[in-house]
């Protein structure tokens, strides 16, 4: 168990919450630190907190070219799996259908996918059975041109989701065309 800061950015001791740090760190860090250069400007993350709401309603929002790739949050999740077809009770149920059986997660995976992420080697990343975890690879700066190259036969293995953000890096970096 580690100190935090939460979404909403108090302080707590628990595994959830943002990986480190406030929003606006997490944020400097996606978007300047981590990601690519020549996706700079195009990729963007989004934080919205509903605190009347309670704690199911926190949603990151990963956008390209300003429109929404990808958006994570438990509400959302929950509503997205039930219309699926999926048998969930209450919102904190989302956790307990495993991820590589569908496409919507949690504001709280987000955040444990970006923690796992940052604690291991891009090699570890890029490799993840997470998806969440393979969207920040990526995006990532330190995968060149080569890497990307042996990665380019399996955009179609990924999600529906994260085969936009594969196209994008693979187009920019010109290793598949439109």
């Amino acid at each position: 168990m580690t100190e935090s800061i939460s979404s909403n950015g108090s302080k707590h001791h628990s595994s959830k919450g943002l990986a480190e740090g406030s929003w606006k760190g997490m944020k400097k860090y996606l978007e300047k630190d981590m990601l690519c250069e020549i996706l700079r400007g195009r990729v963007s993350y989004d934080f919205t907190w509903y605190p009347a709401f309670g704690r199911s309603s926190a949603v990151f929002t990963v956008l390209l070219d300003g429109q929404p790739a990808k958006k994570f949050g438990a509400a959302y999740a929950w509503k997205m799996l039930t219309q699926q077809g999926f048998e969930i009770q209450y919102v904190d149920a989302v956790g307990y259908v495993p991820l590589l059986t569908r496409e919507e997660y949690t504001d709280w995976e987000f955040s444990d996918a970006l923690q796992v992420y940052r604690s291991q080697t891009i090699d570890s990343s890029i490799a993840s059975d997470n998806p969440i975890i393979r969207m920040f690879a990526i995006l990532d700066r330190r995968v060149g041109k080569r890497r990307l190259e042996h990665l380019k036969d399996e955009v179609e293995l990924q999600p529906g989701w994260l085969r936009t953000l594969y196209a994008a890096r693979l187009q920019a970096e010109g290793i598949v065309t439109g």
